[in-house]
């Protein structure tokens, strides 16, 4: 009997031994992961916001600039849902001229052509691993993700005019910068992506 409680005792203590081995390595990853992350943002369009958007994925984007771009045209995704939730309730709001209604309207349109564009760079970035000709496919990225921005920029021109509300263009202005910075973060990154 002695010799179970011993060992018992034996295989406890090694458990409590490794137990801070395997905390710490798992914090040394994470601090690796997140360094990556701030690294690869340092010099974004928009550092913080990048910043911000990213390191809470730094243990999926590890440290693979790909995962990266991903992560990146992924949150500018989501961001650009909630921006298109946000002038969707705006525009259905019975306080709107109908000439904010047609800007909302127009703006909509934008939001959704540039979430497919989004989705198009999103295609690229996930088949460079199988493609034939990576840098065309990092190529193909670029050009969509800049025409989403471009489309967000549509977005914000609608706006220019001194005929909206004050408060639903301040509404949609932060909105659409939100949007305007996360994917410029993430054309940043594709635009350093190598192969």
């Amino acid at each position: 009997m002695e010799p179970r409680v011993l060992t018992i005792s034996f295989l406890a203590t090694l458990a409590l031994i490794l137990s801070p081995v395997s905390s710490s390595t798992t914090v040394t990853q994470q601090n690796t992961y997140s360094t990556f992350v701030k690294t690869s943002c340092s010099s974004a369009t928009y550092p913080s916001a990048c910043r911000k958007s990213l390191l809470p994925y730094a243990a999926t984007i590890q440290t693979n600039p790909l995962k990266l771009a991903t992560v990146a045209l992924s949150t500018t995704l989501n961001t650009a849902n909630a921006t298109l939730s946000t002038i969707t309730k705006l525009s259905k709001t019975k306080q709107i001229t109908n000439w904010e209604a047609a800007v909302l309207k127009d703006c909509i349109g934008d939001i959704k052509d540039s979430m497919d564009e989004v989705k198009s760079s999103m295609n690229e970035i996930n088949g460079i691993s199988t493609s034939a000709n990576k840098r065309f496919a990092i190529s193909n990225a670029q050009t969509w993700t800049s025409a989403a921005i471009t489309d967000e920029d549509s977005c914000l021109d609608g706006f220019s005019d001194g005929q909206i509300n004050p408060s639903v263009k301040k509404k949609i202005r932060n909105s659409i910068l939100n949007l305007a910075r996360v994917s410029s973060n993430a054309l940043y990154l594709i635009n350093h992506l190598s192969v």
